[in-house]
């Protein structure tokens, strides 16, 4: 099968959309389909296995547009809608990855709402996202980086909270770091990653004398991350805003991490019973759960073969093949 991926942004940036874009794709080369990627995210560590296409012309666009059996995009973009106008019998299946739909006062919200329902079929990915965009959809799970994030037990888990993600308002990092000010036990959090929040969080920081006790590292790649979470206990998760769904919940899990999330959106979806949620924005709530982790150090809450059937569920392959379903049925 041709698949022709749509996605403005792609690797090498690190997020939601971008991990998961990359890992289907991968999968379904793996499988023997030809996939190609038109994107705006410029390549500087261009891809081995794996056609991406930075700003194409017009005319490339189209032409790639013609080779496709089936044109997906994760979250709809104008910029690619054109084509569809001249070769309106394509197969066009979108991915709902979050909830940037349902801004009732962007007109741009409004009008992707609208032209969603004439697709040839609709994925959300997660309950939380069906929802919340009013028209007929087939939820399927984001998967994780399952090859790469493991549990690796080299080294003892000595260090307690790590958080990981872009250090943007809607993920909550300050009040994970106000919940902090009160545990009244010796802990350590690590901030893996940057963004525009980070010089407000660092003067929070040492507002609340926390300078000793909270380390910020920066960006890290996968496998960084991967060592890092298993030097952890605990992963903390305390978005502000609603989230499409949580790999980086289901990357903490398989390090052996345990979760303490907010209920935001499909991030309780993620997370399901494997960890302990907090109302968002929440600074007493989450401050309590991290008293309890504290106290809580060798009291295990599920078994590694519970675990493991949990996780299956959200395998690349697994995943991969439920997308290759949904594109194999509108082809």
């Amino acid at each position: 099968m041709q698949i022709l991926i749509f996605s403005t942004v792609f690797y090498p940036l690190r997020g939601g959309i971008e991990n998961l874009t990359l890992n289907l794709s991968k999968e379904f080369i793996d499988k023997g389909h030809e996939v190609k990627v038109i994107t705006y995210q410029k390549q500087t560590d261009p891809l081995k296995d794996i056609d991406v296409y930075y700003a194409p012309s017009f005319s490339k666009m189209l032409e790639l547009f013609l080779w496709c059996k089936v044109y997906y995009m994760p979250n709809i973009s104008l910029k690619g809608i054109w084509p569809m106008m001249l070769v309106p019998q394509k197969r066009w299946v979108i991915s709902q990855n979050d909830f940037s739909l349902t801004n009732n006062v962007n007109p741009l919200s409004l009008i992707k709402l609208l032209l969603i329902k004439f697709s040839s079929k609709n994925i959300s990915v997660s309950k939380s996202v069906a929802e919340s965009i009013n028209t007929s959809s087939e939820i399927i799970y984001n998967c994780y980086d399952d090859a790469v994030f493991t549990m690796q037990n080299l080294v003892p888990r000595v260090l307690d909270f790590v958080f990981v993600g872009r250090l943007v308002s809607q993920k909550g990092c300050d009040t994970l770091v106000k919940a902090c000010a009160d545990l009244q036990q010796p802990f350590k959090l690590t901030i893996v990653g940057d963004g525009p929040e980070m010089f407000k969080l660092k003067s929070l920081t040492e507002s609340l004398n926390l300078t000793e006790q909270i380390n910020f590292v920066g960006t890290k790649t996968s496998i960084e991350i991967v060592e890092i979470l298993n030097q952890h206990r605990v992963l903390v998760i305390p978005s502000n805003g609603k989230e499409g769904f949580g790999i980086v919940a289901l990357e903490g899990l398989a390090c052996g991490c345990r979760v303490i999330a907010a209920d935001a959106g499909g991030l309780a979806e993620a997370v399901g019973s494997f960890g302990k949620l907090f109302e968002s924005g929440n600074v007493q709530q989450l401050n309590y759960l991290l008293k309890e982790a504290l106290h809580e150090q060798n009291n295990p809450i599920y078994t590694e073969q519970e675990l493991a059937d949990y996780l299956s569920n959200y395998k690349t392959r697994v995943v991969a093949q439920k997308y290759l379903s949904v594109f194999g049925s509108v082809a």
